[in-house]
């Protein structure tokens, strides 16, 4: 039996209605004749509801604590500017001037191991330049508030401030066989930090997380770490042991710390307790 050029031969895919056994096209989610809806159109429904859900509350969550930690670092760096006084023009492209840098709180091998261990803290809320400012600001603008609406105000600053430490400590053992006494500054130890909890959570928590929300976080957070460490070695003034130290701190507390689900909006009181803790640890460095 011939058929005509052009005709489609194909048979047209159906499926047997699970109500009334009759065929319907499969590209419908529906059936023809009783209008019932298939079983799994219903489940993927549901799915992305509950996504849907997951998503709203998470982004309806106030994020407080990453904007003042912006704000706190302009400040600081403007602060800087100002002290250390002559040409501003020059101070604000970068701040070359290691006196300042010290006197401020910046990281040296040598004042810590004099004692000083308030340079674990200082150094994560100093920025050494206008280029340096802007791109540890854009990513604490962008990326930062996810990590404080997934796990509220009081858990996210305790990993931020850990992953901070952990970038300091990080760039302790990095410079010890190069350059010791070069202050370090940044809070792109704190950065990192949250991006390997970002990750680790895309993994740890895959189960809880809805699939697509999880999957996104995997997929995006992973070239930017890589990106940004391929970076860190190609340029030499990088301090990328800070880099190292705080995606490995991020990253290992999230099997310490658990993210704060939907419908779990408030903090226990020890934890708001612990968020003053750690601003008057802040403030006595």
């Amino acid at each position: 039996m011939s058929n005509e050029a052009g005709d489609d031969v194909s048979p047209r895919p159906y499926r047997v209605c699970e109500n009334c056994r009759a065929l319907t096209p499969a590209n419908l989610c529906y059936c023809e004749a009783c209008g019932a809806p298939f079983i799994e159109q219903l489940v993927e429904y549901e799915r992305q509801e509950r996504e849907h859900d997951f998503v709203r509350a998470i982004f309806s969550r106030p994020v407080a604590v990453a904007y003042a930690i912006f704000a706190a670092n302009i400040l600081v760096f403007l602060s800087m500017v100002f002290v250390d006084g002559g040409d501003y023009f020059s101070n604000l492209l970068r701040m070359n001037d290691v006196g300042a840098l010290v006197a401020f709180g910046a990281k040296t091998n040598r004042l810590l191991l004099d004692g000083e261990i308030f340079r674990l803290i200082t150094p994560i809320f100093i920025l050494g330049g206008l280029l340096h400012l802007a791109s540890n600001s854009y990513a604490i603008w962008t990326i930062v508030p996810l990590v404080e609406r997934l796990y509220g105000k009081p858990r996210f600053f305790l990993i931020y401030l850990l992953s901070g430490i952990g970038g300091v400590i990080g760039s302790y053992v990095g410079s010890l066989s190069s350059s010791p006494d070069i202050p370090s500054v940044g809070a792109s130890g704190a950065i990192f930090g949250l991006f390997g909890a970002l990750f680790i959570i895309g993994y740890r928590h895959r189960n809880d997380l809805p699939s697509d929300f999880g999957k996104s976080i995997r997929s995006a957070i992973l070239p930017v770490i890589v990106i940004n460490l391929v970076i860190g070695f190609s340029v030499p003034w990088i301090d990328n042991g800070a880099h190292i130290g705080g995606l490995l701190t991020g990253a290992a507390l999230v099997f310490v710390i658990p993210y704060l689900p939907p419908g779990q909006e408030r903090d226990r009181p020890a934890l708001r307790l612990l968020l003053l803790l750690c601003l008057a640890l802040i403030l006595l460095s």
